[in-house]
């Protein structure tokens, strides 16, 4: 099987993106960059420090407060973040050290720009503390406590705009190219306090949603 009927056939199997997600991996990685990236002798690994310099970079142009240029690296860092791992899947050269080298570069990536950007003087130390925690809150309660859970339940009800958009195929929620395209769009128009609050507030909103969904769900599970 060659490289384009693996990506066709990996593209059946993950029907649903979250949108950015998708815009990213799908309509841009996987029809232009990851063929001709896939074809060199990059290895994932490669990828993933390659994303760590353009994060550290990004990090030294905010705190010298080139904020438009932080903002293009880190968008960057967002595409390369995704490469990585698409590469790894395709390839078949994913590892236990890759995976881990991904999330350190990702916990640096995602926590490491507010902290910056407060010493910077962009974002107020609360800004900072608050989005941090709502973060890395979701981040630990969905995939460690809500989605195990869930799959617990045998036939998962979904409702609302979650399952409008699930039937055409697009999950709802803050994903992390949506994290970082947020990000971006903060540092290069100089709106990154306003970005704190919105992504605190989708963090919490979205936390809750899953907690009320997960609680129908076993709910509904136990009168079955």
């Amino acid at each position: 099987m060659n490289l384009d009927e693996k990506l066709k056939k990996r593209q059946r199997l993950e029907m649903s993106y979250y949108p950015t997600e998708y815009i990213i991996r799908v309509l841009f990685l996987q029809k232009y960059i990851l063929i001709p990236v896939a074809k060199t002798g990059l290895t994932p690994n490669q990828v993933t420090l390659m994303s760590l310099f353009l994060i550290i970079i990004s990090f030294i142009a905010i705190y010298n407060h080139f904020a438009v240029l932080a903002g293009i690296l880190y968008l960057i860092y967002c595409i390369l973040d995704c490469l990585d791992g698409m590469i790894a899947r395709f390839k078949d050269l994913r590892s236990q050290f890759g995976s881990y080298l991904d999330k350190v570069v990702d916990h640096i990536g995602f926590n490491g720009v507010f902290i910056i950007s407060y010493i910077a003087s962009y974002i107020s130390f609360f800004e900072c503390i608050l989005v941090i925690i709502c973060m890395n809150l979701h981040r630990t309660i969905c995939p460690h406590y809500i989605l195990k859970n869930l799959k617990k339940v045998k036939n998962i009800k979904r409702f609302g705009i979650k399952k409008y958009c699930l039937d055409r195929g697009f999950l709802l929620g803050v994903d992390a190219t949506l994290l970082v395209i947020l990000i971006s769009i903060g540092l290069i128009f100089n709106i990154l306090s306003f970005i704190c609050y919105l992504l605190s507030f989708l963090y919490l909103f979205d936390l809750v949603y899953r907690f009320f969904e997960l609680k129908y769900n076993l709910k509904h599970n136990e009168i079955q």
